[in-house]
């Protein structure tokens, strides 16, 4: 039976693209209606479904789906879902959205204008983009397709996000360490199917650098698009909103989600005692961390106000890759952006490839949970084990030291890559 239904996506969104693929491999027959949230309104056939949330499917049938790869999965035929091999095409699904894309849009959306720009994150991002790439390389080494010898949603959903680095941040120069992977992406780009939805490849000769005019203007339209909350709005904000019209809006919006709202941080209504972080983070960056920085840690602590908390990622056994292990570390720490004045953390991957461990110490503001003081906070707190530390104790001593200086026992484990939230 054919499948036909209509996807609620912004246009040209990435994640809506491996669904729109999907569909072209299956024959569904499929209408787009632009939508996007939080501009857009949540059309009433899908109220039961996330409003902050792109693309969305209705099935003819009344099947409603908010999450891209159940609508890729549904859309898809046998072939794309790998048919004995599912859980491997599961498996590049995964990477593709834990390890690839988190990387590529921390790097590639400040470009686009679509978020702030922050040089280290952006820098480390690219590091973790090519190690992404190197490995993506060598598999594909003896290797036409990642599951099989066919397409499949594994293909499909890597290209959704590798056009934008073949677009925008791939040139020629660049991709000359990594020939199978762009050997695969052009007989991917090239697939007839492919075309129809995506079309020809856009391969830049450049690659595209940040400019911060691109990120005002975006802002700018950005506010706007959006509606009016409120029949009464001030002047100014009306002149605001006006003068961006001249301008035509950026043909990339690859947003993954839209930006949040500005608000009062959760942490700000906390008691503040004795330590300072941003004095403390200072010290910590600027000074010996040894002689100075963790002297200056325990002397200014206030337990009264502050507590230490150690981590341990639950499913180690899911690991794989150490680098792909600590992709997770830098993707938690982009997610909690939001806490990070207050709060200081060293976390670290330990051990080797397929037999490795996640842990960590925190320091934040508050003497609880502070995950439980905010739903935005709550993404990746629950992969991990979390164990409020006694700071009078002589084994948190010894912990808190070897973290923050990143060098000791830890307990007999090996680190491999630590890296500091501050």
């Amino acid at each position: 039976m054919v499948v036909s239904g209509t996807i609620y996506s912004p246009k040209f969104y990435h994640k809506s693209l491996r669904a729109e693929l999907a569909a072209a491999y299956s024959n569904a027959h499929i209408k787009f209606v632009d939508y996007c949230p939080d501009v857009s309104s949540l059309p009433a056939n899908l109220k039961n479904c996330p409003s902050d949330v792109a693309p969305l499917f209705e099935a003819a049938d009344g099947t409603v789906l908010f999450d891209a790869n159940a609508i890729a999965f549904y859309l898809g035929n046998q072939q794309l879902r790998g048919g004995d091999q599912e859980h491997f095409v599961t498996q590049w699904v995964n990477f593709t959205d834990h390890i690839l894309l988190p990387s590529v849009a921390t790097w590639l959306y400040p470009i686009l204008g679509a978020t702030a720009y922050n040089k280290q994150q952006a820098t480390k991002a690219q590091e973790n983009v090519n190690r992404a790439l190197s490995f993506l390389n060598e598999y594909l080494s003896s290797r036409t397709f990642f599951v099989g010898e066919s397409i499949t949603q594994a293909d499909l959903t890597l290209y959704s996000v590798a056009y934008m680095l073949f677009e925008h941040l791939l040139d020629e120069k660049a991709l000359k360490p990594f020939a199978h992977f762009h050997r695969w992406f052009i007989t991917v780009a090239n697939q007839p199917q492919v075309l129809k939805v995506a079309g020809a490849p856009k391969l830049c000769t450049k690659a595209a650098v940040y400019d911060p005019k691109k990120h005002e203007k975006h802002v700018a339209e950005g506010d706007a698009k959006k509606p009016a909350k409120h029949e009464k709005a001030k002047p100014q904000k009306k002149e605001k909103q006006q003068k961006p019209k001249e301008e035509k809006a950026p043909e990339d919006e690859f947003m993954d989600e839209p930006a949040p709202k500005p608000s009062k941080s959760p942490f700000a209504s906390l008691p503040i005692g004795t330590f300072d972080y941003d004095t403390f983070k200072r010290t910590y960056s600027n000074n010996d961390i040894k002689s100075i920085a963790l002297p200056f840690f325990w002397e200014k602590f206030d337990p009264k106000t502050d507590s230490i908390w150690y981590c341990e990622y639950n499913y180690p056994e899911e690991l794989k890759l150490t680098f792909m292990s600590a992709n997770l570390i830098q993707g938690m720490f982009q997610r909690l952006e939001r806490m990070q004045k207050y709060a200081f953390a060293v976390m670290g991957v330990f051990g080797e490839n397929n037999n490795s461990t996640i842990s960590g110490v925190w320091v934040w503001r508050g003497t609880g949970l502070a995950f439980e003081l905010s739903e935005d906070l709550q993404i990746d707190y629950e992969s991990y084990k979390w164990t409020k530390l006694d700071p009078e104790a002589p084994e948190t001593k010894t912990l808190v030291s070897e973290y923050f200086c990143r060098e000791g026992a830890f307990g007999g484990k090996t680190p491999c890559e630590l890296a500091v939230f501050k």
